[in-house]
């Protein structure tokens, strides 16, 4: 690293070597050092300034990565953002008076250069198609609900949002959440200012990054904790510790200022106590306000509504229609289907089509009653289409506990007047190993949850915390959300409440089937409390 500097006649230059290797070294002898450099400057510009100071960084073969096309940023303007979110140019309090020039050139020899008056940091609203202030909603949600009752509809610049954001100072911070007496210290001693970006969902950001033509496994902007001080990020980000839904720490990006605040850049960052406030902060922020405002955001689905993909679920659909009355499957002989009481797998599933095969074998042993297959088809973008079938005797579909724990309640059961029911439309089954295969899917934009109406899994992972909920019934507190035999968990969206799909959880319910009574208080712990 070379530092050149000067003013009038003053001039220095030094240069730092082996930087980077103390900041790795676990015990290093000292801090390093600035030695005078009596070569040139390295940036031939800067003999043409009156005043000023030039920082030169060049990479050696101990730096990672090597040069900076490693990160496929390689026009100027790309720059300006990166720039603008990791380094002094992205300030917390917008300065005016900084002229900023950059010129890239890439490896190739081409030159790009980029121009601003001021400097700023990157903030996510300003990058989001449809974003509201929290003030805003909390003012509009306040003056309809004076007039119009708790029955008032929002308008809809401030539903389906990309992003909710704003920026509090210490004193509205104290308004919105309380503070332990340990925090009054640092409330007035530091004065934190605090920016949050609460996105739909982690596709936003995603979406960002994928627009800079960056390296894939560069996330520029992303959920987290970004402290400040001196008017500047500094450090990495930190994760939100939630203990909950814990997938919304994703979708939250936190900037924090505090005044009269250094860290110690080259080795220990800020010191603990800041670290702790902005953690907690964080925290109570976005189980307190945040989670109120929720419902204003844009519901996560997965693929954008495409008539080209419905088309071609509708089309398969009419096809196994017809092809199952064309040509039906039958097997009739009292000599079959003799119940073994175990089922042909012998070891727990460890990949999707383990999950296949459990499944199967749980319809074939009538275990789960309420099923038909009509086709599977590994080529297209869903897996398999089904019906829902009650067929007599009803006692095989009424839930009882020691039984037929699976089955629904008197009261659903009632609501279908004549036997045999089987559903007019075909629905569509996916199958996943972990429900955090289907979550990625959907995040990508591969499949669109509204197509999916049921999804067969041997776990549930945690990624489905970001944007849902699960009740389960096996709780037999929700046994009349069951609208069929067999079926485990209902999924929710978080931000419109509306029911999004069934679930079999084949481990969970291979638990209940083991011990129905048991397996209460577990469910309650995993998804209620």
């Amino acid at each position: 690293m070379q530092i050149a500097t000067k003013c009038g006649d003053d001039f220095a230059t030094g240069k730092m070597l082996d930087a980077r290797k103390w900041l790795n070294d676990p015990n290093p002898a000292g801090n390093p050092e600035v030695h005078p450099d009596k070569e040139s400057t390295h940036d031939s510009r800067f003999s043409t300034l009156p005043h000023g100071t030039s920082i030169t960084i060049i990479f050696d073969q101990t730096t990672h990565p090597k040069d900076l096309s490693w990160s496929k940023a390689n026009t100027a303007a790309t720059w300006h953002k990166i720039l603008s979110v990791k380094t002094g140019l992205g300030a917390f309090t917008q300065n005016t008076a900084i002229a900023v020039q950059i010129d890239v050139i890439d490896k190739e020899g081409g030159s790009t250069s980029f121009s601003k008056k001021g400097i700023e940091y990157l903030w996510p609203h300003e990058i989001a198609a449809k974003a509201a202030a929290f003030t805003d909603l909390l003012k509009t949600s306040k003056d309809l609900f004076n007039k119009k009752g708790p029955g008032f509809t929002m308008p809809s610049s401030l539903t389906n949002l990309d992003l909710i954001y704003d920026i509090f100072d210490s004193s509205a911070l104290s308004e919105l959440i309380s503070f332990e007496e340990a925090d009054n210290e640092i409330l007035s001693k530091h004065k934190p200012t605090l920016y949050f970006a609460y996105a739909y969902s982690t596709k936003l950001w995603a979406s960002f990054n994928e627009s800079l033509g960056i390296r894939t496994t560069t996330k520029l902007l992303t959920g987290g904790i970004q402290i400040a001080a001196n008017n500047m990020p500094q450090g990495e980000v930190i994760q939100i510790p939630l203990t909950k839904n814990i997938g919304v720490q994703n979708q939250v990006h936190i900037y924090i200022h505090f005044e009269d605040c250094s860290a110690d850049l080259g080795r220990k960052g800020f010191q603990s106590e800041i670290v702790e406030f902005a953690k907690e902060t964080s925290k109570k922020l976005v189980y307190g306000p945040l989670t109120k405002f929720r419902r204003y955001l844009k519901p996560s689905t997965g693929a954008a509504p495409d008539l080209k993909r419905e088309d071609e679920v509708d089309t398969w659909k009419e096809q196994m229609v017809q092809y199952e009355q064309s040509n039906p499957l039958i097997i009739q002989s009292d000599s079959f289907f003799l119940p073994t009481k175990t089922i042909s797998l012998t070891s727990t599933p460890t990949r999707e089509q383990d999950v296949i095969a459990l499944f199967n074998q749980l319809l074939a042993a009538g275990i789960i009653r309420g099923i038909r297959i009509m086709a599977t088809n590994e080529r297209l973008t869903y897996d398999s289409l089904y019906r829902v079938v009650i067929e007599e005797p009803r006692l095989h579909h009424i839930f009882n506990r020691v039984n037929n724990p699976l089955g629904i309640s008197n009261s659903t059961l009632s609501g279908f007047e004549t036997l045999p029911f089987k559903s007019k439309h075909p629905k569509i089954l996916e199958y996943k190993f972990s429900l955090d295969g289907l979550i990625e899917d959907l995040d990508t934009g591969v499949k669109n949850a509204k197509d999916i109406d049921l999804v067969v899994v041997w776990e549930t992972g945690k990624q489905f915390e970001e944007n849902y909920k699960i009740a389960s019934l096996m709780d037999e507190n929700n046994l009349d959300l069951r609208q069929y035999h067999g079926v485990t968990h209902v999924m929710t969206n978080l931000n419109t409440g509306a029911r999004e799909m069934d679930l079999i959880v084949l481990s969970e319910l291979i638990q209940y089937l083991n011990d129905p009574v048991g397996v209460q208080q577990s469910q309650r712990a995993k998804y209620e409390d």
